[in-house]
C-alpha cells in the first residue's frame, strides 16, 4: 500500500484503480494538481511531479538574461548583426572588412553590459571604437557623443595646418 507515501513532488492519497494488470494510485503534487500515476512510475523516479517539475525546469533552462527589452541589449545586437550577419546593409563595412567582437562581449551580453555600465553608458551616447580598423573590445571602445563620433570615422582626414594656410585664412 503507497497511501500516505510522498514520491518526489508526489503524495499518494489513494488507491484509484487498476487497468492492464497494472495500479494506479491518485497523488497530489506539490502545486496541488492531482495526477494518477502507476506504481512503478512512482517507485522508479520516472514520474517526479505532476509536470510541473519539467516546466519548471524547461523555463529556467530556456530563460536568458531578462535584459532583452532594454536600449543596451539592442545595441549589442546591431553591433553583432553588423559584424556576423551577412544580410545586414553595414555588413560590407564592419564584418565584410574583419571587425568583429571580442570573443568574451560576442558570447556573453552579461559582460558587454557590465562593461558598459562601468564605463560610461548612457542611452544619449554612441559606442565608438576608439581604432575603426580594430574590434570591439573593452580596450577599443568606448561611449562618446554623436557628434564626437562622426569625427572618428575612416572617411576623415587629418588636416596639418601649416603656417602658410594660417596666412591665407587671415586674408
Amino acid at each position: 500500500d503507497l497511501t500516505g507515501k510522498k514520491f518526489n513532488r508526489l503524495l499518494v492519497k489513494k488507491y484509484a484503480y487498476k487497468k492492464n494488470h497494472q495500479n494506479y494510485w491518485e497523488c497530489e503534487c506539490d502545486c496541488g494538481n492531482i495526477i494518477f500515476a502507476r506504481t512503478a512510475v512512482l517507485k522508479n523516479g520516472h514520474t517526479q511531479s505532476c509536470g510541473c517539475y519539467a516546466k519548471e525546469r524547461a523555463s529556467i533552462a530556456n530563460k536568458t538574461h531578462g535584459y532583452s527589452k532594454e536600449d543596451l541589449y539592442v545595441r549589442w545586437c546591431g553591433v553583432k548583426s553588423r559584424c556576423y550577419n551577412k544580410n545586414n546593409s553595414k555588413y560590407e563595412y564592419y564584418g565584410g572588412r574583419g571587425i568583429h567582437m571580442c570573443n568574451e562581449w560576442k558570447d556573453d551580453y552579461l559582460k558587454f553590459r557590465e562593461w558598459a555600465l562601468k564605463n560610461g553608458y548612457k542611452k544619449e551616447l554612441k559606442l565608438d571604437r576608439i581604432d575603426n580598423n580594430k574590434e570591439y573590445s573593452p580596450f577599443n571602445c568606448r561611449w562618446i557623443t554623436h557628434s564626437d563620433n562622426m569625427r572618428n570615422t575612416r572617411v576623415n582626414k587629418d588636416i596639418i595646418v601649416t603656417d602658410d594656410l594660417k596666412r591665407i585664412a587671415k586674408n
